[in-house]
């Protein structure tokens, strides 16, 4: 049997600690909403709840591969609730000064940053104080092009939590690719969707 693939396109900043518990979940006071705690459902339990309210908000533990944690149902079944990280459009740059065609600058910025299948809002700022701006694929891939050489920092959010990369040098015609952090595992809050498999 197939795994689950799931998305978050709506996650929200809100605490679960500041919600009002109600039983298992919580109550979003923003929103007068009902957050589904996903590691206190077996898959099927979780998986019958996104199907039957397409719009639920939940609170999932992501590790590293996309998995979340489920509670483990009684039979062990094999099948996962995974993050999908299907590729999305190509990559949006704004902020990025117009230069004429030929008159570019020649460096580049590139990498992965952490990604739970939801586009993450990565910027660079330069020596200079301008920034330019992307937005990271779902599988966390960015590229920022057309730098002049310099030093950069290089800042994106992830989980509520702002994670930067200091001095990241950029040379004319060089494209870069920072060290950035992995994280074993992300808590999240937000609209989860069953992504169907098309095909």
């Amino acid at each position: 049997m197939r795994d689950v693939r799931v998305s978050f396109p709506r996650p929200c900043d809100e605490k679960w600690e500041a919600m009002t518990p109600a039983g298992c979940d919580r109550v979003c006071a923003r929103c007068d909403t009902v957050i589904h705690d996903l590691s206190q459902y077996e898959l099927d339990e979780a998986e019958a709840l996104l199907r039957r309210n397409p719009d639920s908000c939940v609170r999932a533990q992501i590790d590293a591969d996309g998995v979340v944690a489920l509670k483990p149902g009684r039979l062990g079944s094999a099948r996962r609730m995974v993050i999908a990280a299907a590729a999305t459009a190509g990559l949006l740059t704004a902020g990025a000064p117009a230069f004429a065609k030929r008159d570019r600058p020649g460096g580049a910025i590139a990498g992965n940053v952490d990604s739970i299948g939801a586009r993450v809002r990565v910027t660079v700022t330069g020596p200079d104080g301008r920034t330019y701006r992307t937005t990271a694929r779902t599988n966390g891939q960015f590229r920022i092009r057309h730098l002049p050489a310099g030093t950069y920092t290089v800042s994106y959010n992830f989980c509520g939590e702002n994670r930067t990369v200091e001095n990241v040098i950029v040379r004319d015609g060089e494209t870069v690719l920072p060290r950035v952090q992995d994280a074993d595992q992300c808590i999240v809050i937000g609209l989860l969707r069953i992504e169907e498999s098309r095909g």
